[in-house]
């Protein structure tokens, strides 16, 4: 037999009661009470872990929803970003940025000299031929009438559309930009230069640059062509009929919307813009 377990049988018998061999109610309880203290602090362990995995499982979901929020409120942000943006977006001086698909909108009103005349009223007075007349030859007689495969029954190249701005309608813009008197611009940073009857700048020139014959020479010179009555009418009448518009919404597009949009940009004449009083007296004496 091992000696340590003789050693604990000899402690029993020892501890026991000589009468009925039993051990002492005093060990007994000593047991009981540590098997309950062993149970209390599992129980403790057990529920110490379970709130630690709550904890962690909050943590987990909190972070997760943070992330979602931030992520809802970046896309917002950005959207809402990008239509303040849009809004704001404003052109320079009163000028369109028109791609070719712009362009193209207005190949029927160049190529269809007949429609245009049906949509479009321009001013002229009462002997003035319309502007569909205008652009097609006098009526000739069978035997002069050349065969439809002839060059002169070929239409139009697409830089000389039908003219929708009369020869009176350019003499009352001019009046009206500077009583037909030659003005002279300034730019940002004070520079000035002569720039004609109709106060042309460099950005209007430019902009009627796609409706004027490539051939015309004079035409491509800025500070030759504005001080040149002639040429600068040519220009003024292509940026019109290019941007053509009706911009007092009365219906009809005339020489007054050509004024205002010569004298306030495409954006402006779609705003409505007023013109000042001395420029809209002088247009309303000459439209008279």
């Amino acid at each position: 037999m091992d000696p340590s377990s003789s050693r604990s049988v000899l402690q029993l018998a020892e501890e026991a009661d000589p009468e009925t061999g039993t051990v002492m109610e005093t060990e007994m309880e000593t047991d009981a009470s540590k098997m309950a203290e062993h149970r209390g602090y599992a129980e403790a362990l057990s529920l110490s872990g379970r709130s630690n995995k709550r904890r962690l499982n909050r943590r987990s979901c909190g972070t997760g929803q943070i992330l979602t929020a931030s992520a809802i409120f970046f896309a917002l942000m950005l959207i809402v970003g990008a239509i303040f943006m849009h809004l704001k977006h404003k052109h320079h001086l009163g000028r369109l940025h028109i791609h070719l698909r712009d362009h193209a909108e207005h190949l029927p009103l160049v190529a269809a000299a007949g429609v245009a005349a049906q949509t479009i009223t321009t001013f002229q007075p009462a002997t003035d031929p319309s502007p569909s007349s205008a652009t097609q030859p006098p009526p000739s007689t069978p035997a002069t009438q050349p065969p439809p495969s002839s060059p002169a029954s070929q239409p139009p190249p697409l830089f000389a559309p039908p003219r929708l701005v009369t020869d009176e309608c350019l003499a009352c813009i001019a009046i009206a930009a500077t009583n037909n008197v030659p003005g002279v611009c300034r730019s940002k940073v004070g520079d000035e230069w002569p720039c004609g009857i109709y106060r042309i700048s460099p950005g209007y020139w430019e902009d009627a640059q796609r409706l004027i014959d490539p051939k015309d020479t004079l035409a491509r010179d800025y500070k030759g062509c504005v001080v040149d009555d002639d040429c600068a009418g040519r220009i003024v009448r292509s940026y019109v009929e290019r941007y053509a518009f009706d911009c007092n919404q009365d219906g009809r597009i005339e020489c007054r919307d050509h004024a205002i949009l010569h004298m306030r940009g495409p954006s402006g004449c779609r705003r409505q813009e007023h013109l000042t009083s001395p420029v809209e007296k002088r247009l309303e004496v000459c439209l008279i």
